[in-house]
Protein backbone atom coordinates (compact mmCIF):
# COMPACT_ATOMS: atom_id res chain seq x y z
CA UNK A 1 0.00 0.00 0.00
CA UNK A 2 3.28 2.34 0.61
CA UNK A 3 4.34 1.74 -2.88
CA UNK A 4 0.98 2.44 -4.21
CA UNK A 5 0.43 5.65 -2.13
CA UNK A 6 3.98 6.67 -2.41
CA UNK A 7 4.22 7.49 1.55
CA UNK A 8 7.43 5.48 1.51
CA UNK A 9 9.09 8.56 -0.18
CA UNK A 10 11.08 11.02 2.42
CA UNK A 11 9.83 14.56 0.74
CA UNK A 12 6.24 15.71 1.60
CA UNK A 13 3.92 16.07 -1.55
CA UNK A 14 3.90 19.57 -2.49
CA UNK A 15 0.72 18.91 -4.80
CA UNK A 16 -2.74 17.36 -3.97
CA UNK A 17 -3.69 14.20 -6.20
CA UNK A 18 -6.36 15.30 -8.38
CA UNK A 19 -7.14 11.50 -10.19
CA UNK A 20 -7.81 9.94 -7.14
CA UNK A 21 -11.62 9.10 -7.98
CA UNK A 22 -10.27 7.00 -11.17
CA UNK A 23 -7.97 5.50 -9.43
CA UNK A 24 -9.98 4.40 -6.65
CA UNK A 25 -10.71 0.92 -8.04
CA UNK A 26 -7.35 -0.29 -7.88
CA UNK A 27 -6.79 0.49 -4.11
CA UNK A 28 -10.64 -1.02 -3.34
CA UNK A 29 -9.03 -4.33 -5.51
CA UNK A 30 -6.81 -4.26 -1.90
CA UNK A 31 -10.16 -4.36 -0.30
CA UNK A 32 -9.73 -1.21 1.63
CA UNK A 33 -13.85 -0.24 1.92
CA UNK A 34 -14.55 -3.85 2.96
CA UNK A 35 -12.09 -3.71 6.32
CA UNK A 36 -15.30 -3.33 8.74
CA UNK A 37 -17.82 -5.37 6.22
CA UNK A 38 -18.44 -9.00 7.66
CA UNK A 39 -17.11 -11.50 5.81
CA UNK A 40 -20.17 -13.52 4.36
CA UNK A 41 -21.36 -9.61 2.81
CA UNK A 42 -17.81 -9.45 0.80
CA UNK A 43 -15.50 -7.62 3.43
CA UNK A 44 -12.94 -9.19 6.13
CA UNK A 45 -14.51 -8.73 9.37
CA UNK A 46 -14.74 -6.23 11.95
CA UNK A 47 -10.64 -5.38 11.29
CA UNK A 48 -11.01 -1.63 12.81
CA UNK A 49 -7.06 -2.21 13.60
CA UNK A 50 -6.61 -2.69 9.76
CA UNK A 51 -8.78 -0.21 8.76
CA UNK A 52 -6.89 2.35 10.95
CA UNK A 53 -3.59 1.20 9.51
CA UNK A 54 -4.77 2.02 6.28
CA UNK A 55 -6.26 5.61 7.35
CA UNK A 56 -2.83 5.92 8.50
CA UNK A 57 -1.24 5.69 5.36
CA UNK A 58 -4.05 7.38 3.92
CA UNK A 59 -3.44 10.14 5.74
CA UNK A 60 0.70 10.10 5.15
CA UNK A 61 0.29 10.33 1.81
CA UNK A 62 -3.00 13.31 1.79
CA UNK A 63 -4.73 10.71 -0.32
CA UNK A 64 -8.12 12.69 -0.81
CA UNK A 65 -10.46 9.95 -0.89
CA UNK A 66 -13.34 10.33 1.90
CA UNK A 67 -11.91 6.82 3.21
CA UNK A 68 -13.49 7.36 7.02
CA UNK A 69 -17.29 8.04 5.70
CA UNK A 70 -16.62 5.34 3.13
CA UNK A 71 -15.80 2.83 5.53
CA UNK A 72 -18.48 4.01 8.43
CA UNK A 73 -20.60 3.64 5.48
CA UNK A 74 -19.81 0.32 4.36
CA UNK A 75 -19.99 -1.23 7.88
CA UNK A 76 -23.04 1.01 8.17
CA UNK A 77 -24.65 -0.56 5.01
CA UNK A 78 -23.27 -3.65 5.82
CA UNK A 79 -25.24 -4.43 9.10
CA UNK A 80 -28.29 -2.40 8.39
CA UNK A 81 -28.77 -4.26 4.37
CA UNK A 82 -31.94 -7.17 5.04
CA UNK A 83 -33.26 -4.84 8.18
CA UNK A 84 -36.27 -3.38 8.22
CA UNK A 85 -37.08 -0.21 6.37
CA UNK A 86 -38.32 2.85 8.74
CA UNK A 87 -39.46 5.00 5.71
CA UNK A 88 -40.11 3.87 2.26
CA UNK A 89 -40.98 -0.20 2.68
CA UNK A 90 -39.27 -2.44 0.04
CA UNK A 91 -36.89 -0.27 -1.39
CA UNK A 92 -34.21 0.39 1.55
CA UNK A 93 -32.43 -3.23 1.99
CA UNK A 94 -32.38 -2.94 -1.83
CA UNK A 95 -30.91 0.02 -2.07
CA UNK A 96 -27.95 -0.66 1.13
CA UNK A 97 -27.50 -3.87 -0.71
CA UNK A 98 -26.68 -2.72 -4.54
CA UNK A 99 -24.97 0.43 -2.92
CA UNK A 100 -22.89 -1.63 -0.59
CA UNK A 101 -21.72 -4.10 -3.39
CA UNK A 102 -20.74 -1.04 -5.58
CA UNK A 103 -18.60 0.40 -2.88
CA UNK A 104 -16.54 -2.66 -2.27
CA UNK A 105 -15.99 -2.66 -6.11
CA UNK A 106 -14.71 0.36 -5.84
CA UNK A 107 -17.65 1.89 -8.32
CA UNK A 108 -19.44 3.94 -6.42
CA UNK A 109 -18.23 6.53 -3.59
CA UNK A 110 -20.35 7.59 -0.66
CA UNK A 111 -20.14 9.89 1.53
CA UNK A 112 -20.74 10.13 5.31
CA UNK A 113 -21.92 13.27 7.48
CA UNK A 114 -24.60 14.16 9.98
CA UNK A 115 -27.80 15.52 9.86
CA UNK A 116 -28.92 18.64 11.84
CA UNK A 117 -31.56 18.65 13.61
CA UNK A 118 -34.03 19.76 11.15
CA UNK A 119 -33.56 16.76 9.07
CA UNK A 120 -32.39 18.53 5.70
CA UNK A 121 -28.86 20.07 5.90
CA UNK A 122 -25.08 18.38 6.75
CA UNK A 123 -22.52 20.52 7.15
CA UNK A 124 -18.87 19.77 6.27
CA UNK A 125 -19.87 16.30 4.67
CA UNK A 126 -15.97 15.15 3.51
CA UNK A 127 -16.13 13.57 -0.23
CA UNK A 128 -19.54 15.15 -1.10
CA UNK A 129 -18.77 17.18 -3.99
CA UNK A 130 -17.62 13.90 -5.47
CA UNK A 131 -19.38 11.32 -4.29
CA UNK A 132 -22.30 9.50 -6.10
CA UNK A 133 -24.30 8.60 -2.96
CA UNK A 134 -24.63 9.92 1.03
CA UNK A 135 -25.03 8.12 4.21
CA UNK A 136 -26.50 10.64 6.73
CA UNK A 137 -26.72 10.26 10.22
CA UNK A 138 -29.68 11.72 11.90
CA UNK A 139 -29.30 11.96 15.73
CA UNK A 140 -32.13 13.05 17.20
CA UNK A 141 -33.96 9.57 15.22
CA UNK A 142 -30.96 7.43 15.55
CA UNK A 143 -31.29 6.66 11.84
CA UNK A 144 -29.72 6.54 8.80
CA UNK A 145 -30.76 8.70 5.50
CA UNK A 146 -29.62 6.79 2.49
CA UNK A 147 -29.18 8.95 -0.52
CA UNK A 148 -28.22 7.05 -3.75
CA UNK A 149 -29.25 9.75 -6.36
CA UNK A 150 -27.44 13.21 -6.83
CA UNK A 151 -30.27 14.62 -7.92
CA UNK A 152 -31.70 13.94 -4.19
CA UNK A 153 -29.43 17.16 -2.61
CA UNK A 154 -27.28 19.85 -3.71
CA UNK A 155 -23.78 20.33 -2.11
CA UNK A 156 -22.44 23.81 -1.50
CA UNK A 157 -18.31 23.67 -1.16
CA UNK A 158 -17.75 27.34 -0.85
CA UNK A 159 -17.30 27.54 2.56
CA UNK A 160 -14.77 24.52 3.02
CA UNK A 161 -11.91 25.33 0.77
CA UNK A 162 -9.15 25.41 3.85
CA UNK A 163 -8.13 21.84 3.25
CA UNK A 164 -6.79 21.59 -0.08
CA UNK A 165 -6.16 17.96 -0.36
CA UNK A 166 -9.89 16.65 -0.36
CA UNK A 167 -13.08 18.41 -0.71
CA UNK A 168 -15.80 19.15 1.85
CA UNK A 169 -19.55 20.55 0.93
CA UNK A 170 -22.60 21.13 2.88
CA UNK A 171 -25.61 19.24 1.71
CA UNK A 172 -29.10 20.45 1.71
CA UNK A 173 -31.28 17.16 0.77
CA UNK A 174 -34.63 17.72 -1.02
CA UNK A 175 -38.12 16.81 1.47
CA UNK A 176 -39.42 13.82 1.00
CA UNK A 177 -36.27 11.95 -0.53
CA UNK A 178 -33.84 9.05 0.37
CA UNK A 179 -34.39 6.06 2.30
CA UNK A 180 -34.46 5.35 6.26
CA UNK A 181 -32.29 3.11 7.69
CA UNK A 182 -31.76 1.61 11.44
CA UNK A 183 -28.62 3.58 12.65
CA UNK A 184 -25.71 0.62 13.91
CA UNK A 185 -24.13 0.67 17.01
CA UNK A 186 -20.46 2.51 16.42
CA UNK A 187 -21.13 3.83 13.21
CA UNK A 188 -19.97 7.46 14.20
CA UNK A 189 -17.32 5.96 16.37
CA UNK A 190 -16.03 4.27 13.30
CA UNK A 191 -15.52 7.60 11.72
CA UNK A 192 -14.46 9.58 14.38
CA UNK A 193 -11.72 7.06 14.93
CA UNK A 194 -10.70 6.70 11.25
CA UNK A 195 -10.14 10.49 11.20
CA UNK A 196 -8.18 10.62 14.33
CA UNK A 197 -5.93 7.60 12.69
CA UNK A 198 -6.01 9.81 9.42
CA UNK A 199 -4.52 12.82 11.53
CA UNK A 200 -1.90 10.75 13.24
CA UNK A 201 -0.56 9.46 9.95
CA UNK A 202 0.45 13.06 8.44
CA UNK A 203 1.76 13.73 11.80
CA UNK A 204 4.23 10.72 11.56
CA UNK A 205 5.51 11.64 8.27
CA UNK A 206 6.11 14.94 9.28
CA UNK A 207 7.68 14.47 12.13
CA UNK A 208 10.20 11.56 10.28
CA UNK A 209 10.52 14.22 7.21
CA UNK A 210 11.54 17.03 10.35
CA UNK A 211 13.77 14.50 11.37
CA UNK A 212 15.66 13.97 8.12
CA UNK A 213 16.07 17.90 7.80
CA UNK A 214 17.46 18.66 11.25
CA UNK A 215 19.99 15.77 9.75
CA UNK A 216 20.56 17.72 6.67
CA UNK A 217 20.34 21.65 7.29
CA UNK A 218 23.50 22.92 8.32
CA UNK A 219 24.30 26.17 10.92
CA UNK A 220 27.10 27.32 12.50
CA UNK A 221 29.30 24.61 10.21
CA UNK A 222 27.22 21.40 12.03
CA UNK A 223 23.87 19.91 11.26
CA UNK A 224 21.05 21.52 13.53
CA UNK A 225 19.91 18.25 14.65
CA UNK A 226 23.29 18.39 16.87
CA UNK A 227 21.58 21.40 19.15
CA UNK A 228 20.61 20.01 22.26
CA UNK A 229 17.35 22.11 21.80
CA UNK A 230 16.41 21.02 18.40
CA UNK A 231 17.56 17.02 19.75
CA UNK A 232 14.68 17.56 23.09
CA UNK A 233 11.81 19.17 20.77
CA UNK A 234 12.29 16.59 18.37
CA UNK A 235 12.31 13.56 21.11
CA UNK A 236 9.31 15.20 22.79
CA UNK A 237 7.48 15.34 19.49
CA UNK A 238 8.60 11.61 18.81
CA UNK A 239 7.22 10.27 22.22
CA UNK A 240 3.67 12.51 21.48
CA UNK A 241 3.50 11.39 18.14
CA UNK A 242 4.38 7.61 19.97
CA UNK A 243 1.30 8.46 22.57
CA UNK A 244 -1.19 9.41 19.49
CA UNK A 245 -0.51 6.29 17.69
CA UNK A 246 -0.81 4.11 20.73
CA UNK A 247 -4.09 5.59 21.73
CA UNK A 248 -5.80 5.30 18.19
CA UNK A 249 -4.06 1.68 17.98
CA UNK A 250 -5.92 0.44 21.49
CA UNK A 251 -8.94 2.06 20.34
CA UNK A 252 -9.39 0.15 16.82
CA UNK A 253 -7.90 -3.19 18.74
CA UNK A 254 -11.05 -3.10 21.21
CA UNK A 255 -13.28 -1.47 19.08
CA UNK A 256 -17.09 -3.07 18.77
CA UNK A 257 -15.79 -5.67 21.95
CA UNK A 258 -17.63 -3.59 24.19
CA UNK A 259 -20.25 -0.47 23.89
CA UNK A 260 -19.00 1.69 26.50
CA UNK A 261 -15.31 0.81 26.38
CA UNK A 262 -15.62 1.26 22.73
CA UNK A 263 -17.08 4.42 23.51
CA UNK A 264 -14.79 5.78 25.77
CA UNK A 265 -11.64 4.53 23.48
CA UNK A 266 -12.66 6.53 20.88
CA UNK A 267 -13.52 9.80 22.98
CA UNK A 268 -10.21 9.26 24.04
CA UNK A 269 -8.25 8.75 20.49
CA UNK A 270 -10.51 11.47 19.48
CA UNK A 271 -9.57 14.35 22.07
CA UNK A 272 -5.89 13.31 22.33
CA UNK A 273 -5.31 13.59 18.25
CA UNK A 274 -7.33 16.46 17.77
CA UNK A 275 -6.08 18.34 20.65
CA UNK A 276 -1.80 17.36 20.21
CA UNK A 277 -1.17 16.78 16.53
CA UNK A 278 -2.01 19.93 15.41
CA UNK A 279 0.23 21.62 17.85
CA UNK A 280 3.08 19.14 17.15
CA UNK A 281 2.65 20.09 13.46
CA UNK A 282 2.92 23.77 14.43
CA UNK A 283 6.30 23.52 16.13
CA UNK A 284 7.19 20.64 14.05
CA UNK A 285 6.96 23.85 11.08
CA UNK A 286 9.53 26.06 13.33
CA UNK A 287 11.83 23.46 13.13
CA UNK A 288 12.06 24.15 9.70
CA UNK A 289 12.70 27.53 9.46
CA UNK A 290 11.48 29.47 6.77
CA UNK A 291 11.40 26.63 4.18
CA UNK A 292 8.49 24.87 6.22
CA UNK A 293 6.31 28.48 5.69
CA UNK A 294 6.92 27.84 1.38
CA UNK A 295 3.98 26.43 -0.68
CA UNK A 296 6.41 24.21 -2.21
CA UNK A 297 7.35 22.43 0.83
CA UNK A 298 3.92 20.88 1.71
CA UNK A 299 4.05 20.84 5.30
CA UNK A 300 1.07 23.46 4.96
CA UNK A 301 -0.95 21.00 3.50
CA UNK A 302 -0.57 18.31 6.55
CA UNK A 303 -1.60 21.29 9.21
CA UNK A 304 -4.84 21.84 6.89
CA UNK A 305 -5.99 18.64 6.91
CA UNK A 306 -4.65 17.78 10.52
CA UNK A 307 -7.32 20.88 11.10
CA UNK A 308 -9.94 19.42 9.48
CA UNK A 309 -9.86 16.03 10.49
CA UNK A 310 -10.55 17.64 13.85
CA UNK A 311 -13.65 19.73 12.77
CA UNK A 312 -15.05 16.57 10.49
CA UNK A 313 -14.92 14.68 13.71
CA UNK A 314 -15.34 16.19 16.69
CA UNK A 315 -12.85 19.12 17.67
CA UNK A 316 -11.62 19.06 21.13
CA UNK A 317 -14.30 20.78 22.97
CA UNK A 318 -16.87 18.07 21.86
CA UNK A 319 -15.00 15.02 22.34
CA UNK A 320 -13.99 16.28 26.32
CA UNK A 321 -17.36 16.48 26.45
CA UNK A 322 -18.15 13.47 25.02
CA UNK A 323 -15.58 11.41 27.04
CA UNK A 324 -16.96 13.18 30.20
CA UNK A 325 -20.54 11.79 29.49
CA UNK A 326 -19.34 8.50 28.93
CA UNK A 327 -17.22 8.44 32.43
CA UNK A 328 -20.39 9.37 34.10
CA UNK A 329 -18.19 13.17 35.21
CA UNK A 330 -21.21 15.36 33.57
CA UNK A 331 -23.56 13.61 36.20
CA UNK A 332 -21.71 15.11 39.30
CA UNK A 333 -23.15 17.38 41.62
Amino acid sequence: MRGTLGTGWQELPSTVETTWHARWPALAELGLPGFCVPEEQGGFGLRADVAAAAAMELGAALHPSPFAGLTASAYALAHTAGGPDTGHAGTSDAAAGELLADLLAGSRICAFGRLRPDGRVAYLVDGAPEAEALLLLDTTRDELLLLTDPRDWAADPSRHRFDISRSCADITVRPGRGHRLPAPAHTAALYELLLAADAVGGTRRVLDRTVAYAGQRQAFGRPIGGFQAVQHRLAEHAVRVRGLTLVVAEAARGFGTDPRETARSVALASLSVSSGASSILHDLLQLTGAIGFTWEYGLHLFQRRVHQDARLAANPRAAARSLADTEGWTDAR
